[in-house]
């Protein structure tokens, strides 16, 4: 009985979150729509030195929403770290932050891609393309024991001359 229950309710935010997607696919509609009038409005205004940053701002949330809209529709570790990515970008470039501030941004961009690149490849969604980065490393010892495996084989027959000679 529970797990009927737990099945209807987990059925139930399957649907809300689909019906979620569908008002964010709404509103980036709308706001995809605002920035012709927004494009108009910095070409106006172009030589003013804000009006780039405010133009750059409408399209930044555009971006978000799409991000946003891929990690409610396929939810992965992926999705979720290039959806913070974009949010920190889009703060340390639109608003006016102190050299501290960008300081954190640009080291928490780091470790977001640090994370997004190594501990991904630990446990990687089912269509998430995984680098091989230790391939090369791979290779180089594989020529390296095959040197060594040489090398010792030379040793061991070097060694049973020694030893028959006796």
């Amino acid at each position: 009985m529970w797990d009927k229950a737990r099945r209807i309710l987990y059925r139930g935010g399957e649907i809300l979150e689909l019906l979620m997607a569908a008002a964010v696919v709404a509103g980036i509609l709308v706001a995809m729509i605002t920035l012709v009038p927004e494009l108009a409005r910095y070409w106006e205004h172009r030589t003013i030195a804000g009006a780039f940053m405010e133009y750059l701002d409408a399209v930044f949330n555009v971006v978000i929403g799409i991000e946003f809209l891929k990690m409610l529709c396929k939810p992965s570790s992926a999705n979720i770290i290039e959806v913070l990515i974009f949010l920190i970008a889009r703060h340390m470039i639109v608003q006016t932050t102190t050299p501290l501030e960008d300081l954190l941004s640009v080291v928490s961009i780091g470790i977001l891609f640090f994370f997004r690149r190594f501990m991904l490849m630990t446990k990687p969604d089912k269509d998430q393309h995984v680098p091989k980065l230790f391939g090369v490393i791979k290779a180089s010892q594989s020529s390296g024991t095959a040197q060594a495996e040489h090398v010792d084989a030379e040793k061991n027959a070097e060694g049973s001359k020694g030893a028959g000679e006796k």
